[in-house]
């Protein structure tokens, strides 16, 4: 025979369920039924495995219950501060996040103020009355300044 079993043949088969085209196969194809065989005997050996685990002494299974209880109890002991931590952190967090954002995305229009006329005129005035020189005279008193800065630095190398 040139055609093995399919999924569904191969799975009835293992199954033991009455598939008359897979049991003739079966019988007509020793590839297929070494496989069959195989994967028989080791879900057999998983099945044994299996029991043998579970025919434990009921101490065994008592001790395991305690231990599973007295683990559960500490977590539960411990794991609410822990909880309360990371959410007060958590809600930290965003709080922090939701305040930087919203500093950031208002509009940055806060262009350099622009200074009043009449504080720069009254400014202008107080410059001028309380300088000994007439504005006139700044620009030349500036020159001479610079004259003997230039003379006194010839001098004194």
């Amino acid at each position: 025979m040139d055609m093995h079993l399919s999924d569904e043949q191969w799975a009835a088969a293992v199954l033991n369920e009455n598939d008359e085209a897979a049991a003739r196969h079966l019988a007509e194809c020793a590839a297929c039924r070494d496989e069959v065989n195989s994967f028989e005997a080791a879900v057999g050996a998983a099945q044994a495995q299996a029991s043998k685990v579970g025919e434990q002494p009921e101490i065994f299974w008592r001790q395991q219950r305690e231990y599973i209880g007295a683990r559960l109890a500490a977590r539960d002991f411990v794991h609410p501060w822990r909880r309360w931590i990371w959410v007060t952190a958590t809600v930290v967090l965003i709080l922090v996040a939701t305040t930087l954002l919203s500093r950031n995305s208002s509009p940055t229009n806060q262009t350099a103020a622009q200074p009043d006329p009449d504080d720069v005129l009254l400014l202008s005035v107080q410059q001028s009355i309380q300088s000994d020189l007439p504005q006139a005279l700044r620009p030349a008193a500036l020159l001479t300044q610079e004259i003997y800065r230039t003379e006194a630095a010839r001098r004194n190398p």
